[in-house]
């Protein structure tokens, strides 16, 4: 399949799993949010989680905060085939990082949904509550 091709399934694919998680969560109880950057045995509930399937390395930030400089401060790596984060692993991982003419695919998972997404280069926010799959970069 091309690469114009896998962005145009990857994009329908998206508005549909967009539409069904504004469904499926319209009557959802809110979670309880884990503190931005949390780590140690606090992070139990709701913590952000990357799983890097690709065969590329990627940095991931343990604290969003309000610019690029502030995430490169908690910025950790995440190598190939491996992940970091999530519930009970007490690491938060609020963010990753796609390097500039890269483009990043996989799915971003939450409680009821799956989105997937197609990431050019910069911060990508993940919530606490979600769990984002890389399965391809492409430089």
């Amino acid at each position: 399949m091309s690469l114009l091709n896998l962005r145009r399934a990857a994009k329908a694919s998206m508005v549909t799993a967009v539409a069904f998680a504004g469904i499926s969560l319209m009557g959802a109880q809110p979670a309880a949010a884990a503190t931005e950057g949390t780590t140690g045995m606090d992070c139990w509930a709701a913590c952000g989680k990357l799983t890097n399937s690709t065969d590329h390395g990627v940095s991931v930030t343990l604290e969003w905060g309000t610019s690029d400089a502030q995430r490169w401060q908690w910025e950790r790596w995440v190598f190939a085939h491996s992940s970091m984060g999530g519930n009970a692993s007490g690491v938060d991982v609020d963010g990753v990082y796609i390097p500039g003419g890269c483009t990043a695919f996989g799915n971003v998972y939450g409680f009821g949904y799956v989105i997937p997404v197609v990431w050019g280069g910069g911060w990508h926010k993940i919530q606490g509550d979600q769990n984002a799959n890389l399965v391809g970069v492409y430089c």
